[in-house]
Formats: structure tokens, sequence, C-alpha cells
């Protein structure tokens, strides 16, 4: 005869597996009501998983070309921004050298003025954003362009001055200057004083900026040059027109000797203006191009959200629906245990 035994243990413990099975399972299924995506998306999509890890990360790197091209935006705003100043600048002074006539105002006051705009110029060109130098072209972590008025004197001072001593014999602040003639002066300012600011000269006393400038991955597709340097044709000319008005003598010269040099001032300041126009005007296209493929990914990456959430993406309804159903067969488990741990031997004896 076959004996049967049933274990009270055994009925209290068979709900109790049931609910955490169960358990489980609402856990899962709030998460995907939360995430709107399956709990365990491999488990769910099998062979077709690697379609949407392949759109995640195509989508993962539009997010990364969009962050960084929020930092490249950044610098490009910043480097308008000195540009602009630079430019006013130039185009005050050359402004004030047309008005009135320079030498009635004083050669004193257009020779320190001519300092006072050279710093700005130097100040401008060291500018930083994030801890990158703006003119610094490929070299963005060293100061782009050295103090001209440093102590003790930098190379470019030492320059100029040697430069005008091997043409006159004397420095810029002998006494003895007054007895240059213009046409000397012309000749110093259309020969050895330019040279001071060619590249090369450039490189080795005034400027420690890269001539190449920054070029930046703006999409998956696209790459623009996004900086400018401090050795462009445009920002030599500023500093050689602010160092011939500012250090070479001017108001200890001869009337007509002054007036070389002013002239020969304002006709840089001229093309030097328009060589500015041109770099901003690059600038200006760079942004351009920048906040057009910014909108670009944008239509691209709701497209690519579109495709994961076509794959990974839950129903609403029928997970809300599976959660009901769940926490009812839970709350029934629990129900079932509580009346299984009130069966005693003792209530029937």
């Amino acid at each position: 005869m076959k004996t049967t035994f049933i274990s009270t243990l055994n009925l209290w413990n068979s709900p109790r597996s049931t609910v955490n099975k169960l358990q489980g399972e609402l856990a899962k299924a709030n998460q995907e009501i939360t995430t709107g995506r399956f709990a365990d998306v491999g488990l769910q999509l099998g062979s077709r998983t690697g379609q949407t890890i392949t759109l995640r990360q195509e989508s993962a790197e539009i997010d990364a070309l969009i962050d960084s091209n929020g930092t490249v935006g950044l610098r490009l705003g910043t480097t308008k921004g000195a540009m602009d100043n630079i430019r006013t600048s130039a185009e005050n002074f050359l402004n004030s050298l047309l008005s009135v006539p320079p030498l009635e105002r004083g050669a004193e006051t257009v020779q320190d003025s001519a300092k006072t705009e050279l710093k700005k110029l130097m100040s401008e060109l060291n500018k930083s954003s994030g801890g990158q130098y703006l003119f610094g072209g490929t070299n963005t972590k060293q100061l782009p362009i050295s103090d001209y008025y440093a102590t003790p004197p930098s190379a470019a001072k030492l320059a100029v001055d040697a430069a005008f001593m091997a043409e006159f014999g004397i420095s810029q602040t002998d006494p003895a200057a007054s007895n240059i003639t213009a046409a000397q002066m012309d000749t110093f300012l259309n020969n050895a004083f330019p040279t001071l600011f060619d590249p090369a000269n450039w490189s080795a006393t005034w400027s420690s900026a890269s001539g190449q400038n920054i070029e930046s991955r703006i999409s998956t597709t696209e790459r623009v040059e996004t900086s400018t340097n401090a050795n462009e044709d445009a920002m030599r000319k500023l500093a050689m027109a602010y160092t011939m008005a500012a250090d070479l003598g001017l108001s200890g010269m001869r009337t007509e000797t002054q007036q070389v040099i002013v002239n020969k001032v304002m006709s840089i300041l001229g093309s030097a203006n328009n060589d500015l126009v041109d770099i901003q005007a690059g600038l200006g296209l760079s942004e351009k191009a920048l906040s057009g493929a910014n909108a670009r990914m944008e239509i691209q990456k709701n497209i690519l959200q579109t495709g994961i959430s076509g794959l990974e993406g839950v129903d609403p309804g029928e997970a809300k629906t599976r959660v009901d159903a769940l926490t009812t067969q839970i709350q029934m488990s629990y129900s079932l245990t509580s009346q299984l741990r009130q069966l005693s031997l003792l209530n029937y004896l």
C-alpha cells in the first residue's frame, strides 16, 4: 500500500517561490514602463540585437559631435569677438589719422595712441578660451605673441632698434633723428623695416603661434577650419603700422619725415583692414557650416531614435496590463499563503 505525505512546509513554500518569480517579472514590467524599452533587449530581439547596437552607436557618435560642436562654436564666437575688437581699433585709429591732420594734433599724441593700439592688439591676440589660445593656430597651449614692451627688451623690440641703428647710425630717441630726411625714411619704410615683419622674422621675434589653423570635424562627413592665427598677414601689418607710429621716434622727426611715416601707417592700416574683413568672412562661413551641420545631425538623430524605438520600444498599454495582471497574481499568492498558514492538524484533533 502506497502512502502519500503532504508537508505543510511545502505547501507554505510553494506560493512563496511563485511570488518571487512574479516579483521579478513585475520589476521588469515596471522598468519597461519607466524606460519605454525592453528590460532585456538581447533576449527580446534575438538575432536583431545587432541592428539596435548599430543604431545606438551611430546616435552616440552624433551626440559626441554635437557636444564637440558646442565647444567649437564657443571658440568661434570668442574669436569673432576678438576680431571685432581688433578691426574696430584699427578703423578708429585710421579714422583718427584721416579726420584730423595728425601733425596738427601733435606727433606725440599719434605716437602715444599707436603705442596704446599695439598693446591692445597684443592683448587680443593673446586671448584664450577653455584653456586654449584663440590665435595660436594649432599651437593652442603657448602664448601666441610676446610682449613688445617687456623688460628686458623683447626680441621684436631689439630687432626694430637694430634695424633703425643699421639704417641711420643712431637710435630712435637720439636728437640727431631730426636730421633724417623724408627720402631716407621712405627708403627705410619700404625696404629694411617691412622685412622685420615678414613670416620668418615675425615667427622668430614676435610670434609663437602656428600658421596652421585648427580644422574641426563638425559632422560625420564635414571638416572645416574653425580658428585663425596671429601669423596672418593682417596681424603682421597691424603690428608693423602700430610699431612704425609708436617706436620710430615720430615726435623727434622733422615735419616732412613725420608725414612720410604717417602716410605709410595709413596705407598699411587700410590694407590690414581689408585682410581683417576676409578673415572674419571665413570665420562666419565656418560658423554657418557649424550651425547647418548641427541642424542636419539633429534630424539624423531623430531618425535613428525612431529606428531604435521601433526595435526596443514597448507598448505602454500592454506593459501596464501586464503590471496589473502580475500585481493581481502576487496579491492572490499572498492571500493563499496566509490561508495555508492557518492550516494545522490541531484544528482537526
